[in-house]
Formats: C-alpha cells, sequence, structure tokens
C-alpha cells in the first residue's frame, strides 16, 4: 500500500499542471479572439475568465476592473493568487521535489525545468501573454507524455491520474456554465455568438472535432460535446470515465460495485452523463446541471482526500 503523503503529492501534482494549462487555455484563448474581433462589439472580455477560475472575491479586491494587463498579472504569476499559473506549477515543483525518489527523473527534470521556464520569463519582464501561455500549454503537453512514457502503472499512477481528471472535469463545466449564461445575455449578432462559442471549444482543444461533425456552430451541440462525448479527452464524460477507472484502480472494486463515498459519486455521475440526453438537459436548465456537476467535483476531491490522505487521530 502506497504512504498517503506519497499519494496525495502524486493527486495533486496532477491537479496542478491540469489547473495551469486549463488556465493558460483560457486566457491564450480570450487574448487572440479580442485581436481578431472589434474590441467594441466584442463580448467576450476578461471578466468571465475570472469567474471561471474562482478567484472572482479575490481579483476585485486588489483590482478595480478585469483588463489584460490586470488578468495577465492576476492569472499567470500573481502570488497572491494561490490559483495563478506561476503558483500552480511551483505547488506542482514542490510536491515533486518530496517525492523524487518515487518518481522518474525525467518526470522531475520536465517539472523542474518548466518551473525555471516560468521564472525567466517573468525575470524577463515578458508581457507577450501568447508566449507565456505557449511556453505554459507546451509544457502541459511534456508533463503528460513523459508520464505516459516513465512511470509505472501502479497505485501512484492512478492517483496522478486521479487529479488531472477531476481537475480536467470541473474546469470544462465551469468553461461551459460561465459562458453559456454570459451569452444568454451578452451578443445578439449572430457572428458575435459564432465567434463566442469558437472561444469555448478552443479553450478545451474542442474546435477542430466539433467542426468534423458539424457545419454550424449550435450551443446545444457544443454543450453536447463537451458534456456527453465519450471520446473527447476534455469532456465531462470522459474525464469522469478516466476518474472513476482510476479509483477502482486504487481500491480494487469491480463495476457496478464502490468501496468509498468517492467512487459511488463518481459512479453515479458518469451514469447520469452516459443516459442523459442534450434535450433532456436544456429542459431542467443548463446552469443547473453544471452547477451541480461542479460541485459533485469539488465532493469528490474532498472524499478522496479524506478516504486515502488523511486520518482519524485517536484520541
Amino acid at each position: 500500500m502506497m504512504l498517503s503523503r506519497i499519494a496525495d503529492s502524486l493527486f495533486w501534482i496532477g491537479r496542478y499542471m491540469e489547473r495551469a494549462d486549463n488556465t493558460a487555455r483560457i486566457l491564450d484563448v480570450n487574448y487572440h479572439m479580442l485581436l481578431e474581433q472589434p474590441a467594441d462589439t466584442y463580448q467576450l472580455r476578461w471578466d468571465p475568465l475570472i469567474t471561471i477560475t474562482g478567484e472572482r472575491t479575490r481579483f476585485y479586491q486588489m483590482h478595480e476592473e478585469a483588463n489584460a494587463h490586470a488578468a495577465f498579472d492576476f492569472l499567470g504569476y500573481s502570488e497572491d493568487n494561490p490559483n495563478s499559473i506561476a503558483q500552480c506549477i511551483i505547488h506542482a515543483r514542490e510536491n515533486a521535489r518530496t517525492i523524487r525518489d518515487r518518481i522518474s527523473r525525467e518526470l522531475w527534470e520536465d517539472i523542474n525545468g518548466l518551473y525555471h521556464k516560468i521564472n525567466k520569463l517573468r525575470d524577463e519582464g515578458v508581457s507577450d501573454l501568447s508566449r507565456f501561455c505557449d511556453a505554459v500549454k507546451r509544457g502541459g503537453h511534456r508533463f503528460h507524455g513523459v508520464c505516459d512514457a516513465t512511470l509505472p502503472r501502479d497505485e501512484g499512477w492512478h492517483f496522478l491520474q486521479a487529479g488531472c481528471a477531476i481537475e480536467r472535469a470541473e474546469m470544462t463545466a465551469r468553461i461551459l456554465d460561465v459562458h453559456y449564461h454570459q451569452l444568454l445575455e451578452g451578443p445578439q449578432i449572430m457572428s458575435e455568438a459564432r465567434h463566442a462559442w469558437m472561444a469555448v471549444l478552443k479553450s478545451v482543444a474542442a474546435y477542430e472535432l466539433y467542426k468534423r461533425h458539424y457545419t454550424q456552430i449550435e450551443p446545444e451541440k457544443v454543450a453536447e460535446l463537451l458534456l456527453l462525448d465519450a471520446r473527447h479527452p476534455r469532456s465531462v464524460r470522459f474525464n469522469l470515465g478516466v476518474l472513476q477507472n482510476s479509483l477502482y484502480a486504487i481500491s480494487g472494486s469491480v463495476p457496478g460495485s464502490y468501496a468509498n463515498e468517492g467512487e459511488r459519486l463518481t459512479g453515479r455521475a458518469y451514469e447520469r452523463l452516459a443516459y442523459d440526453s442534450i434535450g433532456e438537459i436544456f429542459e431542467g436548465g443548463l446552469h443547473e446541471y453544471l452547477e451541480e456537476l461542479q460541485g459533485t467535483c469539488r465532493t469528490i476531491g474532498v472524499e478522496v482526500t479524506q478516504t486515502y490522505f488523511y486520518y482519524a487521530v485517536a484520541s
């Protein structure tokens, strides 16, 4: 049985690296979409990005308005934002450092190299948001590649995969929720709405897949892909499936059963996504559905932590 501190570190390495990558993606997409559209007409602004990261209250305690400079500083480097990209990479590196004897040399060098790359960009005073985000995204691709190529498929692997999957599932649900709510109240011009939905798809690397299957960008089809598609690696259903398989591998449970509350909640959420139709979801309220999913993801994270990482101390 793996020590709880090692499992904890691997789980959070996965979460922090995925969080940094997700934040870099939404920053980069928003930046490029704003460049392509007139500033006085395009509706996708910086405020929704702050909301997606869950740090809206903290941001407005430090800044009066959400503009490109403030958002880049807060989401990219800020030491006052525990979920900034730089802070996530610092936390991932620290977790990796404490378990260097339990991960591959290549994985440590990859995470450590990304940490130094981000520090170098900061010290150089790089204000090019696209260059910064590209470095983080490439670092995320390398991280997953190195993990796949060098880590044994043991408990540690599954804790790391569980961390990545739960973070990705919650972020996809949050991106869809925030942007869909904004678009309901936002652009009435079809071209603006189309570009906004393109931004949502690009934020989760789903634009090319969507265009291969559909000729027009339609909100219901976008939501269906990001929520229910079993093939796309950033859809909520796909990642809850990965999470479920990893939790089964850790506990030894078999499909159709569960060993703890985290597994039960994961299985219930996954089965619901497997059998719900997008029409039923919209009829019942997409926002309410997505809010429930996000809450479930947070609860699963708490349950995994309590089950495997924290132990009651006898009084």
